[in-house]
């Protein structure tokens, strides 16, 4: 398993420190970086192929992440985005439900940790710090109030046990192999849940799950 990941951050230093110390994991190569958000947009429209993973710095001196991600999502590439800020506050977690990043964490974390994740949103499609996930927890028992009014008409039975196990932490492969179904087939459950619930991302899906008492507050566990 190679995780490919492509970097953006608008200072060099930062880009080719990060760079080097990620690839010293002989799982990550790093397929690209780029300094600037027309740079990389430009990169987009030369590349065939895609990395697995994108990390963006939120503040880039011509456009920022959040753009990006816009950009992005414009062009239906689903790739999940980690995105690193030095305006970083745990109370932000809400930030990554609504805007669809799969990560977003202190600039100033240690570059170690910063391999845990890339993992983490590799085979889970996110990542939350237990900070953030304590948050998350403590927004849902305020806002406990379900999104649809009329659940069972919006997901199928089998969606509905697909959302239970992505709430309960199992990665694609484990719920094809619970359900006795294809990874194929489990995307296109997922892809159906994103479609359905308006969630932006694995997170909120989650907080779907919550909030629409499909699974419980005592049930989710991150750690």
């Amino acid at each position: 398993m190679m995780i490919q990941v492509t970097l953006l951050d608008d200072e060099v230093l930062i880009t080719d420190l990060l760079s080097n110390f990620l690839q010293q994991d002989p799982s990550i190569e790093i397929k690209n970086t780029y300094n600037s958000g027309a740079t990389f947009l430009h990169g987009l429209q030369e590349n065939t192929t895609l990395p697995d993973i994108f990390i963006f710095d939120y503040r880039l001196g011509d456009m920022d992440g959040l753009e990006l991600l816009k950009h992005l999502r414009t062009l239906e590439i689903q790739i999940p985005v980690i995105l690193l800020s030095s305006h970083y506050n745990d109370s932000l977690i809400s930030f990554i439900v609504k805007t669809g990043f799969a990560a977003f964490l202190p600039k100033n974390m240690k570059p170690s940790a910063l391999i845990e994740v890339i993992h983490e949103v590799y085979n889970k499609g996110f990542y939350l710090l237990p900070a953030q996930f304590e948050h998350l927890r403590e927004q849902m028992l305020l806002k406990n109030q379900p999104l649809t009014t009329d659940l069972k008409l919006a997901l199928t039975e089998r969606e509905i046990e697909v959302l239970h196990l992505i709430a309960k932490q199992k990665t694609g492969k484990e719920i094809a192999d619970l359900l006795f179904i294809s990874l194929k087939t489990v995307e296109g459950h997922k892809n159906s849940l994103f479609l359905k619930t308006g969630a932006k991302n694995v997170v909120g899906l989650i907080v779907y799950a919550v909030q629409n008492k499909l699974i419980t507050l005592d049930e989710l566990s991150l750690y």
